[in-house]
């Protein structure tokens, strides 16, 4: 590897560890229409009707972002303490104005449920959310995260679901961050496989890449996302090789304290990436406003 590729890895010990996969078996991934803004039509209705949106307890400061996210959706679930977030994102974007007037401004962006524990669900808000008719339950399991009740109800209410949205972060405390990232493993490999989700954090988009080889949809001329990417590999050591970015790389074996994709640049309207385990791919969105 030369040294401009060098930048953005780590030094590592070498492994023969290899994988295949046949092209005519790549898996496609596309989530820059979700960052978008909605369009209906008879196809994007039937893609709607079959993803859900999860909005957990994490500080929201971009109210379009939100908006897009949740126009996509069929099913909007905020998590417990989500809704305190989506009301106060709204309400410091309408400071003055008066009850009537802020009470339509949230009837455009009401969720179908509120549900979690509710030890972090404020008051006021829970009133403010059922005086305009939406319902909230409560699973007092101290046993299973938010996350995870949020995804049983899905399930329950939309049993086509093919695509679920997390509004949540990753920029708060590190237990927290990778606990959300240890579920979205947990949750899209073994608890709900036929279900992709996609991680909507304040900076970026995150997802799952299983093993084989995967092409994601990076068209940078859209103004959504920027180039900065990276592949990181949380799971275990994975080897990788990459097509479409600044630095490929061919069956390279890649683990945390050894070699790492990161700060590497999409230069491609699709990447490439072929991995032996599950890695993360995420890429840098751009924000509006």
């Amino acid at each position: 590897m030369d040294m401009a590729k060098a930048l953005h890895v780590f030094s590592a010990i070498n492994s023969g560890h290899t994988m295949s996969r046949a092209h005519d078996d790549r898996t496609q991934l596309d989530f820059v229409p979700y960052l978008d803004r909605y369009t209906p039509s008879p196809l994007a209705d039937e893609g709607r009707a079959k993803t859900a949106l999860i909005v957990l307890n994490c500080p929201i400061d971009d109210e379009e972002y939100l908006r897009r996210l949740h126009a996509h959706a069929g099913f909007v679930l905020y998590a417990d303490g989500g809704a305190n977030r989506v009301h106060d994102c709204l309400r410091r974007s309408r400071l003055g104005e008066d009850s009537a007037t802020f009470a339509r401004s949230l009837k455009a962006l009401l969720p179908n449920l509120i549900h979690g524990d509710l030890d972090s669900l404020r008051d006021d808000i829970r009133d403010a959310f059922e005086a305009c008719g939406v319902s909230v339950t409560q699973d007092p399991d101290q046993y299973s995260t938010d996350f995870g009740k949020a995804i049983g109800k899905i399930k329950a209410a939309v049993p086509q679901v093919h695509d679920i949205l997390v509004l949540g972060s990753l920029g708060g405390r590190v237990d927290q961050g990778i606990g959300l990232l240890h579920e979205l493993l947990r949750e899209q490999k073994h608890n709900n496989p036929s279900i992709r989700f996609w991680l909507f954090t304040e900076a970026s988009v995150t997802m799952l890449v299983f093993p084989g080889t995967t092409v994601v949809q990076t068209p940078l001329r859209s103004g959504l996302i920027s180039c900065n990417v990276g592949i990181l590999p949380l799971y275990g050591r994975s080897i990788l090789t990459l097509k479409g970015f600044e630095w490929d790389v061919e069956q390279w074996p890649s683990e945390l304290g050894g070699q790492v994709s990161t700060s590497n640049h999409v230069f491609a309207d699709e990447v490439e990436i072929t991995t032996d385990i599950e890695v993360l791919f995420t890429i840098e969105r751009v924000r509006h406003g």
